[in-house]
């Protein structure tokens, strides 16, 4: 009992926080006056208690007695040095129910001084049954999300899958009414409800979630649980997380569909242009006669097709590259003297249209192995993109970051305009998609090509006010 501890043995609080979550037996912290300020899920489930009903307040709603702490500490090391064995407590669960635990307490030496407090005999019993077994087993997997409600609509099991997914952390929801643990999330929206037991059964039914920071796509099972005589006693939902798998299916549609414009370019894309080299040599012609002759309206509607006439051969042109593969000249690229020489050409697009332009390289930017010219062409495509998108005022800021797995340089570019709609942001890599009045539909769909090839990926992100595009490439 008299056993001393220091925190600098944890590192941190978060630090001892998850220690604590990790022992299989119950335990709980506490500070001088007895106020718990930490327990973890070993003693929840025991007692049936949610954390919110035990930190915070004192310690006697777990073990019924009066005192401080630091009072109970020596009254129990008292009883230990008298009987030569741990103390022996009586504990109360929730409902009311009470039983005799030895405990164990070890305090920090320190000025103010923390106790954490070990309920002995209070652990998870180690004589489930095999269905219980089972649902602890799920509840651990990784790749499975699993919601067990009880009658009362009380989160009784929960996956760290779900925890993860539904933003939430296991200690803090569990016996927790959903109401409660959901709070902020109007209940249409939530993707646990209380409708569930009511009998609503979901069979491999595909939807969409989105938390703060990352959209999933489910296939969702739900259905109730009964007693031996039917009674609805609860409710279960299963969720498994496609959102790669739903992406692979979408690149190979986006695949398909750039197979069949490939076909259709390599077999139109010389009969177009040869009729186009001619048209446009002799309306050059017309033009140098109509200047001579002082026929000002004539040369201006041949500058006028001249003008298209370049519009339908860079449509050609971005055809063919979107379509075949192209012989990209791979090499080491210096990703700081690319945006020495595109940060020019993006000023002055910028000042056009009354835009700033804020460059914030976070050090110097890595080397990768692609094509200079075509990553150009995909950093001044998306900048112009976002510099159009703000019309006549805003901020389009380029910087640079490690993505999570730390094995890509991401290139983001963030402008201030009025965002992409929901409805729209799952279309703008689609060949021909466009909201502009006179864009072809192939710019972004060319970037994302690029990119691809190169190894890397495009992201793009806009919640109402404003759009970033990440550009992902494997650095050296």
């Amino acid at each position: 009992m008299k056993t001393k501890f220091s925190f600098n043995l944890f590192g941190s609080f978060r630090k001892m926080e998850q220690f604590m979550q990790q022992l299989p037996y119950a335990v709980l912290l506490s500070d001088q006056s007895g106020r718990i300020i930490e327990c973890n899920e070993a003693l929840l489930r025991v007692t049936g208690y949610t954390r919110q009903e035990i930190v915070g307040h004192h310690i006697n709603v777990i073990i019924p007695c009066q005192g401080t702490m630091e009072q109970l500490y020596r009254e129990w090391t008292n009883k230990e040095d008298l009987w030569e064995s741990p103390a022996e407590v009586e504990w109360l669960d929730k409902s009311g129910k009470t039983g005799r635990t030895n405990v164990m307490v070890l305090v920090q030496d320190a000025e103010d001084p923390l106790y954490l407090v070990h309920l002995v005999n209070l652990a998870k019993d180690s004589n489930d049954s095999l269905p219980q077994r089972l649902v602890t087993q799920l509840a651990s997997d990784i790749y499975l999300g699993i919601v067990v409600l009880d009658r009362a609509a009380k989160i009784i099991e929960i996956s760290q899958m779900a925890c993860r997914l539904l933003g939430v952390e296991r200690f803090h929801v569990l016996n927790q009414h959903i109401d409660k643990a959901f709070e902020g999330i109007p209940e249409e929206h939530r993707l646990i409800k209380r409708e569930l037991l009511k009998g609503i059964k979901l069979q491999n039914k595909a939807m969409s979630w989105t938390n703060n920071s990352q959209r999933y796509e489910l296939l969702v099972n739900s259905n109730t649980l009964h007693d031996e005589a039917g009674r609805i006693v609860g409710a279960y939902v299963l969720f498994k997380d496609v959102t790669n798998l739903r992406s692979f299916e979408q690149k190979i549609e986006r695949s398909d569909r750039l197979a069949m414009i490939g076909q259709i370019a390599a077999g139109t894309a010389h009969e177009i242009r040869n009729p186009l080299t001619s048209i446009k040599g002799f309306l050059q012609l017309f033009l140098q006669s109509f200047g001579e002759s002082g026929m000002e309206r004539e040369r201006t509607y041949t500058e006028i097709m001249l003008t298209e006439i370049n519009r339908i051969n860079s449509l050609v042109s971005e055809f063919l590259l979107l379509s075949k593969q192209r012989d990209v000249q791979y090499q080491i690229v210096d990703l700081n003297t690319v945006f020495e020489e595109i940060l020019p050409i993006v000023n002055s697009e910028a000042l056009l249209h009354g835009i700033d332009v804020q460059y914030l390289p976070a050090g110097q930017l890595p080397m990768v192995v692609g094509d200079t010219e075509l990553l150009k062409q995909v950093f001044l495509n998306i900048c112009k993109n976002g510099i159009e998108a703000m019309e006549k005022e805003g901020v389009l800021s380029i910087s640079h970051h490690l993505d999570v797995e730390g094995d890509k340089i991401s290139i983001d570019i963030h402008d201030t305009g009025p965002g992409i709609p929901a409805y729209v942001i799952d279309k703008i890599f689609d060949p021909f998609f466009t909201t502009k009045e006179e864009g072809t539909g192939l710019g972004l769909s060319v970037c994302q090509k690029i990119i691809h090839d190169l190894g890397g990926q495009i992201r793009v992100s806009s919640k109402g006010y404003g759009t970033s595009f990440h550009i992902l490439l494997p650095y050296i």
